[in-house]
């Protein structure tokens, strides 16, 4: 039984408009909506860019290399949609009596009148993300899909309810819409 101890390899082509540079582990990509980076420092696998393509290369073909391979595959291919068409994660209010309010401030999220409490409950904006509030609703967009995706799980954990029953009471903030494109 002979087992093929190649590595694997994947081509991605960077879309018109979209130029990517690796310098000390750092990918870099921009396009169209601004410009995103991630660390590979600690990820093992190969990256090349060459004129309008970027080559990932596993460095063994085991199953642990294997899946770092598709993770790092995935990571590039998220990097491109977000300079492209970006990221937008929409999130709903709910409250049955007391009325919340919702405002953006730089860095900050800030929940008023949540249950009635006197103190305000802060969520943090990681990175770059936009956040809007429009009535009812709060839209966190950007261009990176890590930074949008924990600001919405920052938001939605400052309004958790600790030692009641969740069936019962429903009062938050809540994911409804996740989705590629800037609203």
């Amino acid at each position: 039984m002979s087992i093929d101890r190649s590595s694997l390899t994947r081509e991605i082509i960077l879309p018109e408009g979209v130029s990517a540079q690796f310098t000390e582990d750092l990918l870099t990509i921009t396009g169209p909506l601004g410009s995103t980076s991630k660390d590979f420092r600690l990820i093992r696998a190969k990256l090349n860019i060459d004129s309008n393509k970027i080559t990932v290369e596993s460095l063994g073909s085991r199953k642990k290399q294997r899946a770092t391979f598709g993770t790092t595959v995935a990571h590039v291919h998220n990097l491109i949609i977000g300079v492209t068409e970006g990221y937008t994660y929409k999130l709903k209010t709910a409250f049955a009596h007391f009325p919340l309010t919702v405002k953006a401030e730089p860095g900050k999220i800030v929940v008023e009148n949540y249950y009635g409490e006197r103190g305000n409950r802060i969520a943090k904006i990681i990175g770059e993300s936009n956040v809007s509030v429009k009535g009812d609703e709060v839209i966190i967009s950007g261009v990176n899909i890590e930074e949008v995706s924990q600001t919405a799980a920052n938001l939605e954990q400052s309004t958790r309810i600790k030692n009641k029953d969740l069936r019962v009471y429903l009062d938050g903030i809540y994911l409804f819409k996740k989705g590629r494109g800037k609203e």
